[in-house]
């Protein structure tokens, strides 16, 4: 069993919710003073003003989402379970459709593993950590392939 931690910043999330909500109510007076009649009012810049306003929403609302605290991850021999501020998940390993591994021209620096499962995609971040990353990954290949394998050999059996 394998257990790693991926640290979120606090001051992003609060960054993100500050600045999504200045946009938001900035661009939404715009909106407002439009419809209200006040003002020289062009429709376009309303339009785009609009647009502004929802990407305010957008950043704001996307702050409290799960990828935006800490994530524990826990692969275990026949399952991974990962653990968020808003809940638990828990998927096999034959429920992974794509796994890799990023590893830049300075691998020393970082690296990246890149879990897809059924809707949901993981990154999880390496940081100066080349080896454990490599020990992960190799950890989660062999599972998935395994799983897989195991998978296709009873789709067989049930043909025949």
């Amino acid at each position: 069993m394998i257990n790693y931690h991926v640290k979120k910043k606090r001051s992003t999330r609060y960054t993100y919710r500050f600045v999504g909500a200045s946009i938001a109510l900035l661009c939404s007076s715009q909106v407002i003073m439009f419809f209200m009649g006040y003002g020289r009012s062009y429709k376009i810049g309303t339009m785009i003003a609009f647009v502004f306003t929802l990407y305010g929403l957008y950043l704001f609302f996307n702050s409290f989402r799960a990828g935006a605290y800490d994530i524990d991850y826990e692969f275990r021999d026949e399952d991974f379970v990962v653990h968020t501020k808003w809940g638990d998940r828990t998927y096999s390993y034959g429920d992974v459709d794509d796994i890799s591994h990023v590893i830049p021209e300075n691998e020393f620096l970082y690296s990246l593993i890149h879990i897809s499962v059924k809707r949901k995609d993981y990154v999880l971040p390496f940081s100066y950590k080349k080896e454990v990353a490599d020990k992960i990954y190799t950890y989660i290949n062999d599972r998935v392939i395994s799983q897989k394998l195991d998978d296709m050999e009873k789709e067989e059996s049930e043909q025949k």
